[in-house]
């Protein structure tokens, strides 16, 4: 069992241990009783992208937040192999977060290839055990059905990512991908926060990144959860160019029957980042909705 340490920016810093004995970091702040909410990052980084919003009393004051590293990302254990990243594995990843917290039914906000992590809990949980899913900017499909997802301009990047063994070819595919973060107005962003992110994505392994993006799973029973009215709200930027949102946003539609969707003006892909304030606006709205509709029953 991981002991919690109090980390220096307030945070209650847990361990635990998945069911193959890799560690997971994860992080909580805010008050228990607050609804739960869990941040999956994207690709190739860590927890830390969220800093922001971790630090922001809008939404610490009424969320008790979660974050943690994907397995074989920053601060979590690293394994070797394609196994590691099985499906199953990001399911019991992801359980143990929720056991190390106490986390009841948490609404889940997960972020560009991070979206790919709620169909491997649904996958594996019967019932889903989340209460509702918020995807930013989200590529929710992994293996041949994302392909529709991905931008053109960015489908050779990605490819690259799943393949090369270079370190030095993979390290520019990574330098155009966190660039396409941060797209559009997003330029704005001081150079230190994308020398930050970037330094992240170099950091992890290339057999880790290689794994990661040609893993595959069963999007089965997510879409299923989504006909059987599990709430989704999905915000993606106007100005990302790594995903083609109104492609995203159609075929979520096709199969949520409860979902809603918003376009930020303006917005990158990190749309979270550089329209902080709208992105707020939209969860506090969506986690109050869903506060609404569990004390209706």
């Amino acid at each position: 069992m991981s002991m919690p340490v109090t980390a220096a920016t307030g945070a209650v810093v847990r361990t635990p241990r998945s069911s193959d004995g890799t560690y997971i970091y994860a992080e909580a702040v805010g008050n228990p009783r607050n609804p739960h909410v869990v941040f999956v990052h994207e690709a190739t980084l860590c927890a830390s992208v969220f800093d922001e919003l971790f630090e922001d009393s809008r939404l610490t004051d009424h969320l008790f937040m979660v974050r943690y590293d994907l397995r074989c990302h920053g601060r979590s254990g690293t394994v070797k192999g394609a196994q590691s990243q099985s499906s199953n594995l990001y399911a019991a990843d992801f359980a143990a977060v929720m056991g190390a917290f106490g986390l009841q039914r948490p609404i889940v906000v997960a972020w560009g290839f991070g979206a790919a992590v709620v169909a491997d809990i649904c996958a594996h949980a019967s019932p889903p055990p989340v209460a509702g899913v918020v995807f930013v900017a989200p590529l929710p499909f992994l293996g041949a059905a994302m392909t529709y997802a991905v931008a053109p301009p960015m489908a050779d990047v990605v490819q690259t990512l799943g393949v090369a063994k270079d370190a030095a070819a993979l390290g520019r595919a990574k330098t155009v991908f966190v660039d396409a973060l941060f797209a559009g107005p997003a330029r704005r962003i001081p150079d230190s926060t994308k020398a930050a992110w970037l330094g992240r994505s170099v950091a992890q392994e290339p057999e880790a990144t290689n794994n990661v993006f040609c893993r595959v799973h069963d999007a089965a029973r997510l879409l299923d959860a989504g006909r059987r009215g599990l709430p989704l709200m999905v915000l993606v930027g106007a100005e990302d160019v790594l995903v083609d949102s109104s492609a995203v946003v159609r075929e979520l539609r096709r199969h949520f029957r409860n979902s809603e969707a918003h376009v930020v003006a303006g917005g990158s892909h990190a749309l979270f980042v550089d329209r902080r304030d709208e992105f707020v606006k939209h969860l506090l709205m969506f986690v109050g909705r869903l506060a609404v509709m569990t004390l209706m029953g």
